[in-house]
């Protein structure tokens, strides 16, 4: 087992420096997180996918694998979460609430720096798979709960994964390792020789450098915008329900993950990744379900806000067993 202060100092301590910038940003100059959170989904983080699936080394197969534990992971906690809300006897919006921040996790945004730090690049291409896999999840599944009983709930989950840049980076990144195509030699205009192709990505490589800073920035706000759950009277019974919520998506998910990554044969940097991104803290995602579909959406927020400080310590103790 390592000393958790150096881990803390080189992999968490960066990453919370930035946070902080994006939460002063937020709280004393009122920069709006909304534009940069925009700005990451749709123009940075396809990019960063298309990238790391065309340069990583990762196989079918392993690839296949982390899917599958996407999949078995997010049923598992969803089964737990049932579990948790009948024994606690919560309504049909507490128990949805109860749910998203159960299961879907912050894979990007946190996820991907964390790892990148952690596990360098070949470890970052493992994170990909497993972000890939949980964003069709999440904006599937994750849709489904926090809409259950809502006239057009399963139209608007599909609409919602055809929104999804990551999965079109995706598909292109697959036809260009299946077709061969890589982004080399240039195309000939008369006697100039041009090199476009090298250019273009380029520019994917720029955008995807800088991802990360933006999602850490991003986040920094969001928790700027954290409301304390605590003050009102009406919301105390659910401090049980948060603070259970918690510990499935802190300690209970990546013991799940550990356990899996053995069932399925993960192993090294594979499993290493896995159980990472399965300690994440529970996903900003889940405050837009909730405040779209109206479920809970300030218990939400709380959980989302109480995870990722949390996870400062969770994951300091995770890095320093490996």
């Amino acid at each position: 087992m390592k000393s958790p202060l150096p881990v803390f100092v080189e992999v968490i301590l960066p990453l919370a420096l930035v946070w902080g910038a994006g939460f002063a940003g937020r709280r004393w100059l009122r920069l709006s997180p909304q534009p940069l959170a925009r700005l990451g989904l749709y123009l940075l983080t396809a990019p960063l996918i298309f990238k790391s699936l065309l340069e990583s080394s990762i196989q079918a197969k392993e690839a296949g694998r982390i899917l599958l534990l996407v999949v078995l992971l997010a049923g598992l906690l969803w089964l737990l979460a049932i579990a948790v809300a009948r024994l606690l006897r919560l309504s049909p919006e507490d128990s949805s609430a109860l749910a998203l921040v159960s299961m879907l996790i912050n894979t990007v945004n946190y996820g991907f720096p964390v790892t990148l730090l952690a596990l360098g690049q070949v470890g970052l291409d493992r994170a990909v798979v497993f972000a890939v896999g949980h964003a069709v999840l999440g904006n599937t599944v994750g849709a489904y709960i926090a809409a259950r009983g809502r006239a057009g709930g399963a139209r608007q989950a599909l609409g919602q994964v055809l929104r999804i840049p990551m999965l079109y980076a995706v598909l292109l990144a697959l036809i260009c390792r299946a077709t061969g195509f890589t982004f080399e030699g240039a195309i000939s205009l008369g006697d100039v020789q041009i090199a476009l192709w090298p250019s273009v990505y380029k520019a994917v490589e720029l955008l995807a450098q800088g991802s990360i800073p933006i999602f850490l920035l991003v986040l920094g706000m969001q928790l700027g915008n954290g409301a304390v759950f605590a003050g009102d009277p009406a919301e105390r019974p659910l401090l049980v329900p948060m603070l259970l919520a918690g510990g499935l998506r802190l300690v209970v998910s990546p013991l799940l993950a550990w356990g899996l990554t053995w069932l399925l044969g993960l192993s090294g940097v594979a499993a290493q990744a896995a159980i990472l991104e399965a300690a994440m803290p529970s996903a900003v995602l889940t405050v837009i379900l909730s405040t779209e579909f109206n479920v809970q959406p300030r218990f939400v927020t709380a959980v989302v806000v109480g995870t990722t400080l949390c996870s400062i310590v969770s994951l300091t103790v995770l890095l320093s067993l490996w």
